[in-house]
This record gives structure tokens, C-alpha cells and sequence, in this order.
């Protein structure tokens, strides 16, 4: 098996960003956050802004690779 290296460019990103970068609506992006199906970063204060964790998704694609 060989092994793959992925790079990205930082760990967490906006809902914005990452909007921009999946094509996913802000909106649709929201209610997946609220239902678990996106990794968020745990907040500190309740004033901190919301970040999407794409390293936990890098990870989670790359699981799901494995298994098939």
C-alpha cells in the first residue's frame, strides 16, 4: 500500500470559506453544523467564532478511503 500525502493550507476555516470552497450554502452549512454532520472547533467564549475543522474531515475521508 502506498502512502499519500495531503496537504492543507490551515486546520479551520469559516462558515464563509468554507461555503466558498465546497459550493455548500451558508445556510445548508449551519444545519449540518447544528446536526453534527460537520466538525466544528470547540469554542472558548461564547463570543468566539464558529470554525469548521477540516482536519478532522481530511482525516474522516482519508478513514473512509481505508475502508473500502
Amino acid at each position: 500500500m502506498s502512502d499519500i500525502a495531503i496537504q492543507i493550507a490551515t486546520p479551520f476555516v469559516t462558515y464563509e470559506e468554507y461555503s466558498r470552497i465546497s459550493g455548500v450554502p451558508y445556510n445548508t452549512i449551519k444545519k449540518m453544523v447544528a446536526d453534527g454532520r460537520l466538525p466544528i472547533r470547540p469554542k472558548v467564549r461564547r463570543t468566539d467564532k464558529s470554525l469548521i475543522n477540516l482536519l478532522a474531515l481530511t482525516k474522516e475521508a482519508a478513514e473512509l478511503v481505508s475502508i473500502s
